[in-house]
C-alpha cells in the first residue's frame, strides 16, 4: 500500500456557531455537509468555497450527517434530540423523521444500495429504517 502525501491545506470555511461534529462529501464531490453542536446542518459549495444553505435540523446537536450513496438525492442527519431526519437534496426540506430511540442518536450510515438507514444510540441499540 502506498501512502498519500498531502502537502497543503485549502482555505477553511467558517459558519457554524459551535463545534462541528460531522462532515460528509456529496457523491459528486462538489458539496460538503457539516453537522454541529449549534443544531444545524450546513451545506457548502466546495467549488465556490461558500455556504449554500443552513438547515435548522434538530433541537439538539447534530452528531452525524450522511449523503445518500450514488445519486445523493437525500441527506440524513442524526442528533442528540433522539431522532434522525431525512432531508431532500433539492429543497432541503424534511422528508421523514426517524423516531424510536430512547436516547441520543450518535451515528448513522446508509446502505450502499440506499435501501436502509441504520442509526446507533446511547440507548445501546441500533435501528434499521427504510428511507421511503
Amino acid at each position: 500500500m502506498r501512502a498519500i502525501e498531502y502537502r497543503h491545506m485549502l482555505p477553511f470555511l467558517e459558519g457554524h456557531l459551535k463545534s462541528v461534529f460531522s462532515v460528509d462529501f456529496s457523491p459528486d464531490g462538489y458539496h460538503l455537509a457539516t453537522g454541529s453542536e449549534d443544531n444545524a446542518v450546513k451545506i457548502w459549495d466546495l467549488r465556490k468555497r461558500r455556504l449554500v444553505y443552513t438547515i435548522p435540523a434538530h433541537m439538539n446537536l447534530v452528531s452525524q450527517c450522511r449523503y445518500q450513496p450514488g445519486r445523493g438525492d437525500y441527506l440524513v442527519s442524526a442528533s442528540y434530540d433522539n431522532t434522525a431526519r431525512v432531508w431532500s437534496n433539492k429543497t432541503w426540506q424534511p422528508l421523514n423523521t426517524l423516531s424510536g430511540h430512547d436516547n441520543k442518536v450518535m451515528g448513522l450510515d446508509i446502505s450502499p444500495d440506499s435501501k436502509y438507514i441504520v442509526t446507533s444510540s446511547y440507548d445501546r441499540t441500533f435501528k434499521l429504517w427504510a428511507p421511503e
